[in-house]
């Protein structure tokens, strides 16, 4: 009886040590919550996204990253405020992130950002360009691309050193970053020596540009054309200033500017009207680095298809997590703070430095492309 007693408290022993172990391994794990457009206008955003995550855990997940594997949940944040503050607090209720990544609409950023501070869980942001996000600050919440403040004051700049524009029409939908990124491309614009002869904007809700387009080549000549909205709509509005003859794709001579909101492929959707755009990127396909030409490499293996710029960026939200994971980062409180000394990152859409209000100084994530008469790109080279 001695004995067999014995044996059965050798043997619960052994099973809660291999609990516990199993436990620790079980611990070992960051937890990502995504915040991405699966719905509503924007939901091409959140199917790229998804696409350049899963190839980052694919690779990261095969050694870990100081002994921690990565594990990730996503909900719908539709880009719109209310539908991404309530996914936020599933998020953070339920799955008790980490670390969380996204949104991609300004609008619905602002939103969450007060409830991620209150959680106290960092929120990294790829693709959101309002000011009103870094300043003045938010202690949880951090961004990997220009601003819109940095992205408009630079291409009001090439359009008018390198382009030679003098005179622009501004369209934008009325959105805090629509609208955000209009004025500060028309304030520097015009600190330059540029006039704006026409200042448009407009709402979601709008389907038909052909009285926008008329006005605009009514408004007299524009050299450029900066534009500031999401696909569906960028779609039409460049199809109707072709229709209008005012844009070089419909015989006209302005150049039509555009942001890092329109996906890889939307010259392909806006056919010959297209031809001459020119417009931001996160991710220059073309770039020489071994890091991109690898990252290319992989995600065709993986998904039969070239990177877009959104998969791209969204790749690098999870290298940065994983880079912090390195320099020590293990729950949510020490990867915020790890995070916000963040100043040598590399990745593929280019490197990323902090300032105080944990908003990336870095411009080489900003990358210029013109569309050619066969909708292939020239990568302008201007960053």
């Amino acid at each position: 009886m001695l004995r067999r007693g014995l044996l059965l408290s050798i043997c619960t022993l052994a099973c809660v040590a291999a609990g516990a172990n199993n436990a620790s391994a079980q611990d070992k794990t960051i937890k990502i919550g995504g915040l991405f457009p699966m719905s509503g206008p924007g939901s091409y955003f959140g199917a790229q996204d998804k696409q350049g995550i899963e190839l980052a855990l694919d690779e990261l997940n095969k050694a870990g990253v100081n002994g921690y594997k990565f594990a990730i949940q996503y909900e719908d944040s539709a880009c719109s405020p209310l539908p991404a503050s309530q996914a936020a607090k599933r998020l953070l209720d339920q799955y008790k992130p980490d670390v969380l990544i996204g949104e991609e609409c300004s609008d619905a950023t602002l939103a969450i950002m007060p409830i991620v501070e209150q959680a106290k869980v960092p929120l990294i942001n790829a693709g959101s360009s309002s000011i009103k996000i870094t300043e003045p600050g938010n202690p949880y919440t951090f961004r990997i691309m220009p601003n819109e403040v940095m992205q408009g004051v630079d291409i009001a700049t090439q359009a008018y050193n390198k382009l030679n524009a003098r005179t622009a029409v501004l369209l934008y939908e009325n959105t805090n970053a629509g609208i955000g990124n209009a004025k500060v491309f028309k304030d520097t614009f015009e600190k330059l020596g540029g006039k704006i002869v026409a200042d448009i904007g407009f709402g979601r809700d709008v389907n038909d540009f052909t009285s926008i387009a008329t006005r605009v080549a009514g408004a007299g000549k524009a050299d450029v054309i900066p534009t500031y909205t999401l696909e569906g709509q960028g779609l039409k509005i460049t199809q109707a200033l072709a229709q209008a003859g005012v844009v070089k794709g419909g015989g006209g001579s302005a150049i039509q500017l555009g942001t890092i909101w329109l996906p890889f492929g939307f010259e392909q959707k806006a056919g010959k009207a297209a031809d001459g755009y020119i417009r931001i990127v996160q991710f220059d396909p073309t770039d020489p680095r071994d890091m991109v030409k690898n990252f290319v490499s992989a995600f065709k293996a993986k998904f039969n298809a070239d990177p877009t710029h959104l998969n791209a960026h969204a790749y690098d939200q999870i290298m940065l997590i994983a880079d912090v994971v390195k320099r020590g980062g293990k729950d949510a409180q020490s990867i915020r703070d790890t995070l916000a000394t963040t100043k040598s990152f590399v990745g593929v859409t280019g490197s990323v430095e902090f300032d105080k209000s944990n908003q990336n100084t870095k411009m080489d994530t900003i990358h210029y492309m013109q569309t050619k008469p066969d909708l292939s790109w020239n990568a302008l080279k201007w960053n």
